[in-house]
């Protein structure tokens, strides 16, 4: 860990996770540095390090979902449509996209969704009304304890959930033990599961294929100044995807 080299009215501060802060320029440890192409465009590139790398990373690494599985993502915001387009991407044969907000739908399904799920009370039996006997794969990417559950209830037999999303500590969650007798799996995704060594140079190539769809991502761009709008848009919802910040 870099010996705080931030200040702020004299005290020492560090940026979260050690990489990220609102300045032009920041310091790093060289393992946290991955070299991108300079052809590569800067707004693409903002994405890759953290909703892009977690969304594709629970599919292509926790779930590794194969050709012919069913995949069902809950939540679809930034990280939720990555996921989607990563089970496109490996070949599952249903993709359902469930979200409480029904403008959802079109870009979920252009991001890879076969079905959308508007839930509302009855979100398991809504559900299971498309995917009929589970689904191999549940990606959640939100953070709610109750959602764990949820995820559980939608799998088939030796179905896995991959809790993505997660709430703040303390959180506690419950599902029926006698559903793991089914050989259904709970796997908790950090960051994908990800190596950014390997990783983001891996999705800037499916980019550079036109396999990866990271253009569409952009929802707006936005200088520093309106860093305060951003966030308002994201907790609302307004955003269908991600708000870049243009910091030159």
């Amino acid at each position: 860990m870099i010996d705080a080299p931030f200040r702020m009215a004299g005290v020492a501060v560090n940026q979260f996770a050690n990489t990220s802060v609102f300045v032009e320029r920041t310091l790093v440890r060289e393992g946290q540095v991955v070299r991108i192409d300079a052809s590569l465009p800067m707004p693409v590139a903002a994405l890759l390090g953290c909703g892009v790398i977690t969304g594709t990373g629970a599919v292509f690494n926790r779930a590794r979902v194969r050709p012919g599985d069913s995949v069902v993502v809950v939540g679809v915001g930034g990280v939720g449509l990555n996921a989607l387009q990563a089970a496109r991407i490996s070949g599952a044969s249903q993709i359902v996209a469930v979200d409480t907000n029904a403008s959802k739908a079109q870009i979920a399904q252009q991001f890879g969704a076969t079905e959308f799920v508007h839930v509302r009370d009855s979100v398991a039996a809504d559900v299971l009304d498309v995917v009929h006997g589970g689904a191999d794969h549940v990606i959640v990417c939100i953070g709610s304890a109750p959602l764990v559950r949820l995820a559980v209830d939608l799998l088939a037999p030796g179905g896995q959930a991959v809790i993505v999303g997660f709430p703040g500590g303390g959180a506690q969650a419950s599902f029926d033990m006698a559903t793991l007798y089914q050989e259904k799996s709970i796997l908790a995704c950090r960051y994908g599961s990800s190596s950014p060594q390997r990783d983001v140079p891996f999705l800037a190539r499916l980019y550079a294929e036109g396999r990866l769809m990271l253009d569409e991502l952009v929802t707006r761009t936005m200088p520093l100044e309106q860093v305060s709008d951003a966030f308002a848009a994201m907790a609302t919802g307004d955003t269908d995807a991600r708000s870049v910040l243009m910091l030159a």
